[in-house]
């Protein structure tokens, strides 16, 4: 580089530097980004264009020198020449190191295992929710290959949707297959399901890792907001091809007092759920085929009620429709014990024309569940996903080592991984140990 340019360089810098420490005082001072989260994007931003101005990636390692930037008392202009030549001689350095594909970077990290701050700028990736899965969850889990992983970077890159699959997660965990967003982009992301479900499994867990519960803060703030827009709905008018129910798994046990049937495809049930405070009544709305299958599922009572449904539904009348009493026919009402319910609020027209979310007890049923299957699914995930908040803390236990080595101070060096807390900091030391020395945990 000519004197002249390098020059200008610095110049350029010397005032964005300026800029940055003070929007970052400004930012400390007004309690972080929570409190005004378009500073805090103004920060990040003047972060890239000053590690843009040396051809560096925004990568932790390399934005630990504006970091440290911003904990000199005053803003002096020693302190802004060692900032400049340390990031004149990172990039050289950066400069100067082989070239590697994004391939070979991700191919190596199998092995090395650096923090996905680091890496994923590294790779032309932002460190956003959706790449920090596939490095941390799918790749270093060797789940899936590189050039696998490599493809989806690439492919949500393209399409820009970063923010897209993140709304899926903070604002429609319970319904994201019934939006139009998912539908969009289902068929370009291989991983959007693994991401979307693995997640949300972790709500059920403790002790996550950074990433994981960085997640489910912002799931719980987005959740916040959930209570507020459903009872906007429930008053105005909602236009239905946009109406997003939100899904509700009943698992207590269905009691079958009054099935309710015209000519319509619809089987309407009356009955009850039997809590453990007592019962409460209930109404749900199923497809005839659906209904039949279920019956099935209870080979005597079910099975006789079934006989009897298929004799009289062929005398159903147009003007009115059949109302089978459970008890009376088969001698008792059916408990539908080995099933659970994935239902939700269907829509109304009030006596203005309007749409509204139904306020009585009835629910439309969107998929029945076998129990024994849901519990065998349930542990299944809840296994694969402590294991991986586990390897989540023995990777942060490993970040927290090499913080040491670079001799950042013990204090600090458990607050950058994530480790703060004692009891998960004395979790992080004893599973590091055990994978030390060839051992797992039992979770037996």
């Amino acid at each position: 580089m000519l004197n002249a340019d390098r020059n200008t360089l610095d110049m350029q810098v010397t005032e964005k530097l300026k800029t940055y420490y003070h929007y970052y005082q400004d930012l400390k001072a007004k309690g972080g980004p929570e409190e005004d989260t378009e500073l805090f994007e103004t920060v990040i931003e003047l972060e890239e264009d000053i590690m843009s101005a040396y051809g560096l990636p925004p990568s932790h390692d390399h934005l630990q020198i504006l970091w440290q930037l911003t904990e000199a008392p005053d803003l002096s202009e020693e302190v802004l020449q060692q900032t400049q030549q340390q990031l004149q001689e990172t990039a050289t350095q950066h400069l100067m190191a082989p070239v590697k594909t994004n391939l070979e970077i991700l191919q190596e990290a199998l092995e090395e295992r650096p923090s996905a701050f680091n890496l994923l700028p590294e790779v032309g990736q932002p460190t956003h929710d959706y790449p920090i899965f596939l490095y941390e969850e799918l790749l270093l889990n060797r789940s899936f290959s590189p050039e696998a992983i490599l493809q989806e970077m690439e492919k949500i890159k393209e399409l820009d949707c970063y923010g897209d699959v993140a709304t899926l997660l903070y604002y429609h965990r319970k319904s994201y297959k019934r939006t139009k967003r998912y539908k969009v982009l289902k068929p370009h992301l291989q991983f959007l399901d693994l991401y979307l479900q693995q997640l949300e499994a972790l709500e059920n867990n403790e002790g996550h890792s950074v990433f994981a519960a960085s997640l489910l803060q912002k799931a719980k703030e987005a959740a916040t907001v959930a209570p507020q827009i459903k009872q906007k709905s429930a008053s105005d008018n909602i236009e239905p091809s946009t109406y997003l129910p939100e899904m509700i798994l009943l698992t207590d046990t269905l009691e079958m007092e009054e099935i309710v049937y015209d000519q319509d495809t619809a089987v309407t049930v009356n009955g009850k759920l039997r809590t453990s405070h007592g019962s409460a009544p209930i109404s749900l709305g199923f497809d005839r085929e659906v209904f039949i299958r279920l019956l099935r599922g209870y080979p005597d009572q079910g099975e006789r009620l079934l006989a009897y449904f298929e004799k009289e539904k062929k005398d159903v009348s147009r003007d009115s429709p059949t109302i089978i009493h459970v008890p009376d026919t088969i001698g008792n009402a059916l408990l539908a014990s080995q099933h659970y319910f994935k239902v939700y609020k269907p829509l109304m027209l009030d006596e203005n024309g309007r749409h509204k979310i139904m306020e009585d007890d009835f629910y439309l049923v969107d998929e029945v569940v076998e129990k024994e299957t849901y519990k065998a699914t349930a542990l299944a995930s809840a296994q694969e996903a402590v294991e991986g908040l586990l390897q989540h803390i023995v990777q942060s236990y490993y970040s927290y080592l090499l913080l040491l080595q670079e001799g950042i101070s013990e204090k600090k060096a458990r607050r950058n991984s994530g480790l703060e807390d004692p009891t998960l900091f004395a979790l992080a030391q004893q599973l590091y140990t055990l994978q030390k020395f060839g051992g797992k945990p039992n979770l037996g």
